[in-house]
């Protein structure tokens, strides 16, 4: 090789180095602008209620708030079904669910489970209205609970249900879940 090949060449791979420190020097100051304007915001998560662990009553008083998002689990966990859903859903039935009647929930969970199934349909209930009569410990939630198979609606029904829930030792559980007359 001559002379003038070698220093093209010698040219050429540095003008390569400096695009790719360049470049480099790009990013970590992309980065460093990125990490200085993250750290400048002031998030706000809130979170759907979804995982209830023990539903405490503090000082001996239910807080609405808290039964209604018990409520909206519960309702959600019976009929928002889907196939891939079913273990979730009882798992939150099972969570929420007073002690003496766990199993009579669960019996009920699982024959939807059952039809979901075996007819390979979904269910979405759209709460619309809550009502709540807290001296009782009871939720009325009315929606539309929609029945699709695969992604195509086939169904779609007005249901009103009514959950009672009791004082257990220092908790909230839930009792019963009913169906009730949708007015006209």
């Amino acid at each position: 090789m001559d002379f003038a090949t070698l220093s093209r060449r010698m040219k050429g791979a540095q003008r390569a180095r400096n695009v790719v420190t360049l470049m480099l020097g790009v990013s970590i100051a992309a980065n460093l602008l990125l990490t200085w304007r993250i750290s400048q915001e002031n998030t706000q998560v809130v979170l759907i209620p979804s995982r209830v662990s023990d539903g405490m009553v503090a000082r001996g008083a239910a807080d609405v708030r808290y039964i209604e998002a018990l409520s909206l689990d519960a309702v959600y966990a019976m009929y928002t079904v889907s196939p891939a859903t079913i273990r979730y859903g009882r798992d939150v039935i099972e969570r929420i669910a007073a002690a003496e009647d766990r199993a009579r929930l669960l019996d009920a969970y699982d024959d939807i489970a059952d039809d979901i199934k075996l007819r390979r349909i979904s269910t979405v209930l759209r709460p619309e209205k809550i009502e709540h009569n807290l001296p009782r410990l009871q939720i009325v939630v009315e929606g539309m609970l929609s029945t699709y198979l695969d992604t195509t609606e086939v169904s779609a029904q007005r249901r009103r249900i009514l959950l009672t829930f009791i004082e257990e030792g220092s908790s909230i559980r839930l009792s019963r879940m009913e169906l009730q007359e949708v007015p006209k």
